[in-house]
């Protein structure tokens, strides 16, 4: 779909969590930060120089993820989607890597009531960083999101993280490893 030669694996979250966890964040690792972007059908959002999301309104939680240049023709083609159509209260992702680490996580989330707290956790670490909530003006129950690990310096050469999905209560409802080795 994009002229990038990336690796992407998605995987799906189910829907609970065997255990409840608090994921604390020092004020620093908000990559990102928190609060929600609201967007237009098919306008862009940057992530980086290498790529751009997008959110439809075709489909069920349908959204693109592209380089720059193959955006519009993307957005065109995921028109005729299906989209992802995830399980309520649930988490979507996807991971692209280059030489063994992890470039992006990108995904999808649906919820019941209000915009869920993503962390996303290097491998090896206590503590997480704070994904990117992004959802359509004037649309309720989904959204996608993203984390750019070249944001950090003191991310490097990571090829597994975990993704803790927390609704407004700080319920976890979805956790999951995300890997390129896997």
């Amino acid at each position: 779909m994009t002229g990038q030669l990336t690796l992407r694996r998605a995987l799906f979250g189910g829907a609970a969590a065997a255990a409840a966890m608090v994921v604390l964040l020092p004020q620093g690792a908000q990559a990102g930060g928190m609060d929600l972007i609201e967007v237009r059908p098919y306008e862009r959002v940057v992530i980086n120089d290498d790529f751009v999301m997008g959110l439809l309104p075709e489909g069920d939680q349908n959204y693109v993820v592209s380089s720059p240049e193959y955006f519009d023709e993307d957005i065109q083609a995921a028109k005729h989607y299906p989209g992802s159509d995830i399980r309520p209260n649930s988490v979507g992702a996807g991971v692209y890597g280059e030489d063994g680490e992890i470039t992006l996580i990108e995904g999808v989330w649906r919820l019941d009531e209000g915009v869920p707290f993503i962390a996303v956790t290097p491998e090896g670490e206590e503590w997480g960083y704070a994904a990117q909530p992004v959802a359509l003006k004037n649309e309720d129950g989904w959204g996608t999101f993203y984390f750019d690990p070249a944001q950090w310096e003191e991310i490097d050469g990571v090829d597994t993280y975990t993704i803790t999905a927390t609704d407004r209560d700080g319920e976890v409802f979805s956790e999951f490893e995300v890997s390129l080795g896997r």
